[in-house]
């Protein structure tokens, strides 16, 4: 069975695919398309988070700006990193 994270799996692979660095997709990510609504990276975070409030049976509610208020608030922690041993 496919976990979720195959989906960001291939999303990054496709970025990679197309040539682009690493610097680039990371400035690709934090970028802010609407100024206040949250970068790419805040919005994936918060479908990921709303699909998952989903597949419990709850509302989703979580935005972008929500996404970036958490993050900006420092409730957000480095999901994308490996554990400190």
């Amino acid at each position: 069975m496919a976990h979720r994270s195959d989906g960001m799996r291939r999303l990054l692979d496709a970025l990679h695919s197309t040539g682009a660095g690493v610097d680039q997709i990371e400035r690709f990510l934090a970028a802010e398309p609407r100024r206040g609504a949250g970068t790419i990276r805040d919005q994936m975070a918060a479908e990921m988070s709303n699909q998952l409030l989903a597949a419990l049976g709850q509302q989703p509610t979580q935005s972008s700006a929500d996404a970036k208020r958490l993050r900006e608030r420092g409730a957000w922690r480095g999901y994308d990193q490996p554990p400190n041993e």
